[in-house]
């Protein structure tokens, strides 16, 4: 799966997802020419055997860092009140979809649920460490107002701008067990990486970021260190 990301503050970069009975792996990019390095890239990688267990993975410094994502996906420490209201239907990207307005205690979001791909609960597992995509309690909210599925789009509003997430590619493919392990000769970093710049965040606590908070943070870095 991949989606592609933009902010009405001009940030705009895509999110890739491969999903296997192996597990899932992740990379999420965003182009940001006043960042130190040009880009911001993350890469995350979760076992079936153990999807608790999120790790970040930093290519350029051949090394890894780990979080347990338990309280996310089993929702023991979500105490959000969702609701959500059915807005009808409509086609996105070929894909016949439910808009719905979801509210979250103050804030707000929309999105676009298909069920037009086969087992697209399934799939939907992969999105599980997104706490914007996969929290459990907010997919059953959605569910028993009719409007779950495969997210193909989704829309933030807040005051620092909108940002829109679009499903723009959809495939099925061949994947080795391989492709789930972490890159032989990766050592363990207890603090995931940083690009070395003041105030830069390493990729662990920007994996942890919703994508709207993720848009926040990049438009903080732009202005910080925009010309």
């Amino acid at each position: 799966m991949e989606y592609k990301i933009s902010s009405t503050k001009g940030n705009a970069g895509s999110m890739k997802i491969n999903y296997s009975e192996y597990g899932s792996a992740s990379e999420f990019s965003m182009n940001m020419p006043q960042m130190p390095g040009g880009s911001m890239v993350t890469k995350g990688l979760v076992k079936k055997s153990n999807p608790e267990l999120v790790y970040i993975i930093d290519d350029k410094n051949k090394t890894y860092s780990t979080y347990n994502n338990s309280g996310q996906t089993g929702n023991t420490d979500d105490t959000k009140a969702y609701i959500v209201k059915k807005l009808g239907e409509e086609k996105v990207n070929g894909y016949k979809c439910v808009h719905a307005l979801v509210t979250e205690d103050k804030e707000t979001h929309e999105v676009w649920n298909t069920k037009d791909i086969a087992d697209f609960n399934k799939y939907a597992e992969a999105l599980a460490t997104n706490k914007k995509m996969g929290s459990t309690k907010r997919d059953k909210a959605l569910k028993d107002a009719g409007c779950d599925g495969l997210p193909v789009k989704m829309t933030h509003k807040n005051k620092d701008g909108d940002m829109t997430m679009e499903l723009v590619k959809f495939e099925k493919k061949s994947f080795s067990k391989s492709d789930f392990e972490l890159p032989a000769g990766y050592t363990k970093s207890e603090s995931g990486s940083a690009t070395g710049a003041p105030g830069v965040k390493g990729q662990a606590e920007i994996m942890k970021m919703s994508p709207e908070e993720r848009a926040k943070y990049i438009e903080e870095m732009k202005k910080k260190y925009g010309k």
